[in-house]
């Protein structure tokens, strides 16, 4: 049976309210997307339990360690998956914060005696020099009696330089403990069968956010410039770079419905879906504002015929790895899995509803205008 041309329809141009409609509704749950412990810092366990689990019980049980505590269980025919979420300890960020800032300190005091040292060596004396490397030197530890005042460890004997190395494993060790001391508490409770534990401080969780935001720009200006080199015309370039847009728009607004955390998996899995809705899109320009053979709308139908089979690939080949995954309890390849046929669904609204009406209509522009001259 041979389904109807959509874009031979008089009004096929009212096909755009859809991807627009649920763009629009996508912006009101964006915000509610939670961040993944990369992004957020903290500790997530991933556990493999067998018997039935008391989620309050361990709930409660955990909240010494943390502020926040989220507790999220999956059950399946293999058995019960525990996701263990909690907040970065308060103490532990502050004396990361404050152990990043006394070995900052302690690499300009190296700098600082090497000048010294060489200065030295010439047989010249420098006095303000000499003044900085002393004032340095209690700066450094100064700084470490605050670390070891914040994680309750008295301050060990040494210069300048042995306190910074010390508060180092010293801060590891702190960090170490805290999670024994979780698992320990968690085990009480729980039969653990195997788990894995993530541990992401928030210096490292904000070095991650800011490099994502960079790759993400970095990621849409490169498009648009390829973009615009290839078509050399600014509507179907910008009809090309909206339907990616609303694609991730469409996705981000789904995980904030649906809770899927925004994590570096999800962040790349976003990026993946970036260049298949450009795939899609340029296919589709190039084939209805480029090629002249028969009626606009035909190719731009064919060219639907071809997306929908990319599409369904998509589908098929994640949506297999998010059923396994969500059987095997793998938390991170579900996640992915789950964006990545959203995504799928997503960019067919996007490229075969939005996109394909614009390039049609400025196709019909252009002939017209064409039509007009001659």
């Amino acid at each position: 049976m041979k389904l109807p041309n959509p874009y031979e329809h008089p009004n096929y141009r009212f096909m755009i309210l859809l991807p627009l409609a649920l763009v629009a509704i996508s912006l009101f749950f964006i915000p509610n997307i939670p961040k993944g412990v990369d992004l957020k810092g903290g500790t997530l366990i991933s556990i493999q339990a067998s018997g039935s689990v008391d989620v309050a019980a361990l709930k409660a049980s955990l909240l010494k360690y943390s502020d926040n505590v989220d507790v999220r269980t999956v059950s399946s025919p293999v058995g019960t998956g525990l996701e263990i979420e909690l907040e970065s300890s308060p103490m532990l960020s502050q004396a990361e914060e404050k152990l990043s800032g006394l070995l900052s300190l302690d690499r300009e005091l190296s700098d600082a005696e090497i000048e010294l040292g060489a200065e030295l060596a010439k047989n010249v004396t420098l006095q303000a020099q000499q003044d900085r490397v002393n004032a340095l030197r209690q700066r450094v530890s100064a700084e470490a009696g605050v670390f070891y005042t914040i994680i309750q460890t008295p301050l060990p004997a040494g210069d300048a330089h042995a306190l910074a190395k010390t508060a180092q494993q010293d801060f590891a060790d702190a960090r170490q403990k805290q999670s024994d001391d979780i698992l320990a508490a968690i085990q009480t409770l729980v039969k653990v069968d195997s788990y894995s534990f993530k541990q992401i401080g928030s210096s490292l969780s904000k070095f991650f956010v800011t490099k994502t935001q960079q790759v993400v720009l970095l990621s849409f200006l490169l498009c648009a410039i390829i973009v615009f080199i290839v078509f050399r015309s600014l509507v179907p370039s910008i009809a090309v770079l909206s339907g990616a847009i609303s694609d991730v728009c469409i996705t981000a607004g789904a995980m904030g419905l649906l809770g899927i955390p925004l994590s570096l998996a999800t962040v790349a899995t976003l990026l993946m879906l970036i260049g298949f809705s450009l795939d899609t899109d340029i296919m589709l320009t190039i084939r209805v504002f480029k090629r002249k053979e028969g009626k606009a709308s035909d190719r731009a139908y064919d060219a639907m015929k071809t997306g929908f089979l990319m599409n369904l690939t998509t589908m098929g080949a994640f949506g297999a790895l998010l059923l396994i995954a969500y059987w095997l309890q793998i938390p991170t390849y579900s996640e992915i899995g789950a964006v990545a046929v959203i995504g799928a669904f997503a960019d067919f609204f996007a490229t075969w509803f939005l996109n394909a009406p614009v390039i049609l209509m400025a196709t019909q522009r252009k002939d017209a205008a064409k039509a007009q001259v001659q």
